[in-house]
């Protein structure tokens, strides 16, 4: 059982990092409970560590995206804590793409021995294999057992960002944030 929760946490570390290494801007998407009311939660914690179904350790990737959404529930005046009313749920999942362009080019005359002349035209073709990667966030109500929120980044994935992911990883969790129901105290409306 322990070889396989270490399996999963090196999976996980391998697919946040290839998600925070998203050169362009992820697509961000969100969905809201209408009826939520978050200005009567205080606190906050996450899945893993209160129901004890926590891996021996977090990896740095863990760690990063958890220190992003601390950053972003704290600018939102919530208060980490062990008995939280709200819980925090994260996952991450990667899929292997194939992009083919084909893009016309033009034609013109050519020749050819004996005298013999043509048209040509031809279409360049441009295979790109890629990565994709998701990160949800999720907020649930402790007491309800009722998912609240959900943040979603999708983005594809390139290797610059893969030596230093946790500036990446910040920024992809900020941008989730950006749709979080409650924001910080001066922040400027969403539209």
């Amino acid at each position: 059982m322990n070889a396989v929760k270490s399996i999963a946490t090196g999976t996980l570390s391998l697919m946040v990092a290839l998600l925070a290494a998203c050169a362009s801007k992820p697509t961000i998407r969100s969905n809201v409970d209408p009826t939520a009311d978050f200005s009567r939660f205080q606190t906050y914690g996450y899945f893993d560590e209160v129901t004890g179904r926590k891996s021996p350790y977090d990896s740095f990737a863990t760690t990063y995206i958890k220190n992003a959404i601390d950053h972003e529930m704290q600018l939102r005046g919530f208060e980490k804590s062990k008995n939280p009313q709200l819980l925090v749920n994260t996952h991450v999942q990667t899929k292997d793409k194939v992009q083919v362009t084909e893009t016309p080019y033009g034609g013109g005359y050519y020749g050819y021995r004996y005298g013999m002349y043509g048209w040509g035209a031809g279409v360049s073709t441009t295979v790109d294999n890629y990565t994709e990667g998701t990160l949800n966030v999720d907020v649930v109500d402790v007491a309800s057992k009722k998912l609240l929120w959900e943040g979603i980044a999708v983005g594809r994935i390139h290797d610059k960002a893969r030596d230093n992911p946790q500036p990446a990883v910040n920024e992809v969790v900020s941008q989730i944030f950006e749709k979080f129901p409650k924001q910080p105290a001066g922040a400027p409306p969403k539209s």
